[in-house]
C-alpha cells in the first residue's frame, strides 16, 4: 500500500466548492481514474483521503493536495493519466508523487491579496496599517471568539502593484494543523476602517511555508 500526494491548483469557479464539495469531487474522480484506490475496511468502505490544508470558500490557490492511498505502485505520469477528464473546471492537477512533508511542518501560507477601489484609499490603509504598533481584530470560530493582534500574526506584508482602482500585494499568515489565520480578517479591518468592499477582494494562496519561512514544494 502506497500513500500518494496529488497537489493541484484551485482557481477560477472553483472557488465556489467548499472543502466537503472538493472532498466529494476528488473521490468521484478517483472512482472514475480507475485507479487501483485503497479502501478503508468495515461496513461502509471508503477512500482513505486527507487535504494538507483545507481552503476557505471563495479563495483560490495554487499548493492544494490531498493524500490518498494506491494498493499497486504507480509512476507520476500513469496517476496522472488515469485522473485525465475527471475533474471540473478550475481543477488543475500539478503532481502526483509520495508525500514530501508533513502537515505539521506548515507554519505559513502566503497569500496574494488583490483590493478593489479608489487607489488612493487603498494605499493609506496599507500605509496606516503597516506603520501602527497594534490592529486588534475579534477572531471567531464554532467553540470561541477572542481578540487577535494582526500585527503579532501577520509577516511580510509587500504591495506589488497598484492601478486605477486595485492594489496587490502578498502577506504571510499563520496556518496549519494547529492555528489558522483567515487572510479575511485583514480584508474585514480595512473595509471597517476605510470603507473598502471586501466582498470584491480577490485572494490567491501561492505558498506554504515552514517555521524558517522555507517554502514546502
Amino acid at each position: 500500500m502506497n500513500t500518494t500526494r496529488i497537489k493541484f491548483q484551485k482557481v477560477g469557479l472553483a472557488i465556489y466548492f467548499s472543502h466537503l464539495d472538493l472532498q466529494k469531487v476528488m473521490q468521484r474522480a478517483l472512482k472514475k481514474s480507475g485507479l487501483p484506490v485503497w479502501y478503508s475496511k468495515g461496513f461502509n468502505p471508503h477512500i482513505y483521503m486527507t487535504f494538507t490544508l483545507p481552503l476557505s470558500l471563495g479563495q483560490e490557490s495554487l499548493c492544494e493536495s490531498f493524500d490518498f492511498r494506491l494498493n499497486e505502485e504507480l509512476t507520476e505520469a500513469e496517476i496522472l493519466k488515469a485522473m485525465e477528464g475527471t475533474l471540473p473546471q478550475g481543477i488543475v492537477l500539478t503532481t502526483a508523487g509520495a508525500p514530501d512533508y508533513e502537515a505539521k511542518e506548515i507554519k505559513y501560507a502566503q497569500y496574494r491579496i488583490t483590493l478593489y477601489g479608489d487607489t488612493d484609499i487603498l494605499k493609506k490603509a496599507l500605509s496606516d496599517y503597516e506603520s501602527a504598533e497594534k490592529v486588534t481584530v475579534i477572531k471567531q470560530s464554532k467553540k470561541t471568539t477572542k481578540e487577535v493582534n494582526l500585527k503579532a500574526e501577520i509577516r511580510n506584508v509587500n504591495v506589488n502593484e497598484t492601478g486605477e482602482n486595485y492594489l496587490t500585494f502578498t502577506a504571510l499568515f499563520p496556518a496549519g494543523i494547529d492555528y489558522n489565520l483567515n487572510p479575511a480578517l485583514l480584508v474585514e479591518y480595512f473595509s471597517e476602517n476605510y470603507g473598502i468592499d471586501a466582498n470584491a477582494t480577490d485572494y490567491l494562496r501561492q505558498n506554504l511555508l515552514n517555521e524558517k519561512l522555507e517554502i514546502l514544494q
